[in-house]
């Protein structure tokens, strides 16, 4: 719709008139129906005579009154009011109907399939704070909220400003075929924030109390969620890592803990991991808390995300980007910071590792893609915003931060950051005010490490020039930098080469040096006269963002011997070196595939084995021959398997395993092995089959073709949770015919009461997309492509995106002839669809592409 796409020249256009408001916001979430009342009066100075518009995206506004004077309802179009021939000082009252979402943003309203009960919470970055109450949705005009909030009696509410208690008042309302009485909660007025970290929340909430301990006297902080999984709030540890977090934040940031408490809010159907509210952060009931047992990547995610939304407390919300172009500082910040963090203070001591095994991998991925883009890149409008939010702008950007803090040292580092933080309190601030601090701490220009590390994208590649005498000996090391001929740019890479010897059955550091490489070809002459490695790495510890290319020895080495690694960041390192080859046409999928099923066993970081699980089932459905897949795939399930017997009981590596191989499970003898730990005939000792692993065992027995819709409806019965509706979804989805495949699409892109919730379409696209054999999608190619656009056009933003993304079957190269010219010809007749939309396809074409290549590099490997 025109308008609801604000553009960087509107605000700043806008900015130039008003800078800062003041909000007093009434809502009343009583109502029966799709929506709530919304009343607002916004104070604020502008220039004297200018126009401006203020957003406020509802069905219906009603009343509108700039500085006492009635304004016509009519002018609210398209999510936009104009307001005309401002005074110096203003005040504009805004009322009307707006809309509950079920998409994860504005105000998303949750139903509890299991007793009725109704859950509120906002989620307003990038700009839905508009879709709750009129404003200036924009991240430079920081405004004061005061929030006033209506809701049944038996609600709790929480908001930026400490908990009131309620005020009881006349009325009722129903909610779950029940009546209740109503409580108005009144909140005091924040310090200046930006309106995309204000927050509410409300529904009938439980809660865990806690206190955390700041330097400036004692914060009250609480975990909520909803009743029904309050054993599972885990609040101890929660508030122990938030407590771990704040010590250390204030003491680096040289600043107090800026607000008046701290809450934290489990909340369902949400589609990120946290958002960073202030003094509210909302964090995945879907993704983060626990139903059964987590394996430790998932409590150690958990941790790094309750310190990542901590750390915006200062660096996002205390001092705010002025647009979205900086997104990437405000992400990459805190990703690099509570990555940091989870090293130093908490139990996860190689939080490095997982980074490396995980979201960097992404990274690697994405920064390859044709619509890569630099870390630092201009932000046209607030709908490129959901393709802003990558792994380049989180996990790129904060591997250039951990580069520029090797670069600069530590302690210039944080320091920079903290007069950062005290010079632009409360206010905003740009990349160039954030490096001339760290500059300043540093006593060094950063103007050229900005242009090579912020400004230029794609990933560089690593590769070892090596030659030795007779005896062995390194006679010349160096390393050569390979940048993509797109964006030919070298990069300095401060690394540590190191050498590693097999000694008695494992694999060893024997020698390391430290260097900086890049751009030409850089001599190494302190590695001279050390033994020829039988495994060298050239980015050792994984300090720099950089692909590695492994030379032929340390590939031999690792087909023989990668299981006598015992190192965990060793393990990742070349995991991920071996997988991006595989990606590169430099490596066979088989021998990536045989050295994750090798090494997985004895994996020591429970990430990385989860990721390389995950990146093997894309190897086997994508880049592996598909003449090979049937055979490789029941050959891997069944090593699984024997990994599994084998695997300590009760060991986090055993849950992996199970996993993996519910993952892989492709014939009728290994789908039976899943229906019996299903339905109790068999036990693996040391496992217990939770409601969330029954769920994963079905999802692997639907996809080896073990179950048919009828029997997941009747398991859907027996779980009668969000989550298990939700999950439920995502079996059915995955069932191995036709038929399920299409009713999947079908309820995506034909909804019969509307889109379905946000959770459920995120386990459809999944489900939809698992196939043991991918030559199932093929029958769906036409309607795929063919309602795409309807699809996303219902759906747009970040559900739609990331839906599209996982429905587009790249999965059928090299099983459907002319897979990359049908993306193409989609992309000729759409030139005018969304560019989040083209953005998707083009990526997929890219993938297609790829995987051709790797095929046939598969194919070339397969013995005569």
């Amino acid at each position: 719709m025109p308008g609801l796409n604000l553009t960087k020249q509107e605000a700043a256009e806008r900015f130039a008139i008003v800078q800062r408001a003041r909000y007093s916001v009434s809502l009343d979430f009583t109502p029966a129906g799709d929506t709530f009342r919304s009343d607002t009066t916004i104070e604020f100075a502008a220039t004297p005579g200018a126009t401006t518009f203020i957003e406020a995206v509802a069905p219906r506004v009603d009343l509108i009154e700039l500085n006492g004077e009635a304004l016509d309802p009519a002018l609210h179009r398209d999510g936009r009011i104009e307001l005309a021939d401002l005074a110096e000082h203003n005040t504009v009252r805004i009322a009307g109907d707006f809309g509950y979402r079920n998409d994860g943003q504005g105000i998303h309203r949750f139903v509890d399939p299991a007793d009725g009960e109704v859950y509120l919470y906002s989620q307003f970055a990038a700009n839905d704070t508009r879709a709750a109450f009129a404003c200036f949705d924009q991240p430079d005009i920081k405004g004061e909220f005061a929030f006033s909030v209506v809701v049944p009696d038996h609600w709790m509410v929480i908001s930026n400003s400490p908990t009131p208690e309620p005020a009881y008042e006349d009325g009722v309302t129903t909610v779950g075929g029940a009546e209740h009485g109503l409580a108005r909660w009144t909140f005091g007025p924040t310090v200046p924030i930006p309106s995309y970290v204000a927050a509410i929340v409300a529904g009938p909430y439980a809660y865990h109390e806690g206190v955390l301990h700041s330097a400036k006297g004692d914060i009250p902080a609480r975990i909520y969620g909803r009743p029904s999984l309050e054993q599972h709030f885990d609040g101890d540890r929660v508030l122990e890592d938030t407590q771990a977090g704040l010590e250390l934040y204030e003491r680096v940031f040289r600043t107090e803990y800026p607000y008046e408490k701290y809450d934290q809010v489990y909340v369902p159907q949400y589609n990120l991991g946290a958002m960073e509210n202030v003094g509210c952060v909302t964090i995945s009931e879907d993704r983060l808390l626990f139903r059964g047992r987590p394996t430790a990547a998932e409590l150690e995610f958990r941790t790094v995300v309750v310190l990542h939304e901590l750390a915006h407390m200062w660096f996002g919300n205390l001092v705010t980007m002025k647009w979205w172009d900086d997104l990437w500082l405000n992400e990459s910040f805190a990703e690099f910071v509570g990555t940091w963090a989870a090293a130093e203070v908490s139990e996860w001591k190689d939080a490095w590792v997982t980074f490396a095994a995980n979201r960097k991998s992404v990274a690697y991925v994405q920064d390859q893609l044709p619509t890569t883009h630099a870390i630092v890149t201009e932000v046209p409008d607030t709908e490129a915003t959901v393709s802003a939010f990558d792994m380049i702008t989180y996990a790129k950007g904060a591997s250039a931060l951990r580069q520029l803090a090797q670069y600069v040292g530590e302690d210039a580092f944080f320091g920079g950051v903290a007069t950062y933080l005290q010079r632009y309190h409360h206010g905003n601030a740009t990349l160039a005010e954030f490096l001339a601090e760290v500059e300043e701490a540093a006593g060094r220009p950063l103007d050229e490490w900005a242009r090579v590390w912020l400004e230029t994208p794609g990933v560089t590649t690593l590769r070892a020039v090596l030659a030795t005498d007779d005896a062995g000996t390194l006679t010349r090391l160096a390393v050569d930098e390979d940048v993509p001929a797109e964006h030919p740019v070298p990069r300095p890479h401060g690394v540590e080469i190191a050498g590693y010897r097999l000694r008695d059955g494992r694999l060893d550091r024997d020698w390391a040096v430290t260097a900086t490489v890049g751009g030409d070809l850089v001599e190494v002459p302190e590695a001279v006269g050390h033994p020829r490695p039988d495994l060298l790495l050239v980015n050792d510890r994984d300090l720099t963002y950089a692909k590695l290319h492994l030379d032929d020895v340390s590939l031999a080495t690792l087909e023989a011997h990668i299981d006598a690694i015992a190192d965990p960041m060793v393990q990742a390192t070349v995991l991920d070196a071996l997988w991006h080859m595989t990606r590169d046409g430099s490596l066979p999928a088989q021998r990536y595939i045989d050295a994750v099923l090798t090494l997985l066993p004895h994996v020591g970081n429970s990430a990385t084995a989860e990721s390389h699980v995950a990146l093997m089932v894309v190897a086997l459905r994508r880049y592996l021959a598909p003449e090979l897949v049937a055979e490789v795939t029941e050959a891997a399930a069944e090593r699984l398997w024997t990994a599994l017997a084998a695997a300590e009981h009760g060991s986090d590596i055993q849950l992996q395993l199970l996993k993996g191989y519910a993952q892989l499970a492709s014939t009728t003898e290994q789908a039976l092995r899943l229906r019996a730990l299903v339905e109790d005939a068999a036990e693996i000792p040391g496992v217990e089959i939770d409601s969330d692993l029954t769920w994963d065992l079905l999802g692997g027995l639907a996809a080896a073709g073990g179950i048919d819709l009828e029997e997941v409806d009747h398991y859907a019965s027996l779980d009668v949770s969000a989550a298990g509706q939700r999950r439920a979804a995502g079996v059915r989805a995955s069932v191995a015919t036709v038929e399920a495949k299409q009713a999947a699409w079908d309820a995506l892109v034909r909804p019969a009461d509307g889109p379905a919730i946000n959770a459920v379409q995120f386990e459809l696209a999944a489900g939809l997309a698992r196939a043991v054999d991918p030559a199932l999608l093929a029958p769906l190619l036409d309607d795929l492509l063919g309602s795409l656009r309807t699809y996303y056009d219902a759906n747009a933003g970040f559900v739609g995106a990331r839906v599209a993304r996982a429905a587009l079957p790249v999965q059928l190269v090299g099983r459907v002839d002319g897979l990359a010219d049908r993306l193409e010809h989609w992309l000729a007749d759409h030139g005018d669809a969304p560019s989040v939309l083209r953005k998707t396809v083009v990526e997929a074409l890219d993938h297609v592409r790829r995987a051709q290549v790797a095929q046939t590099v598969s194919r070339m490997a397969i013995p005569a």
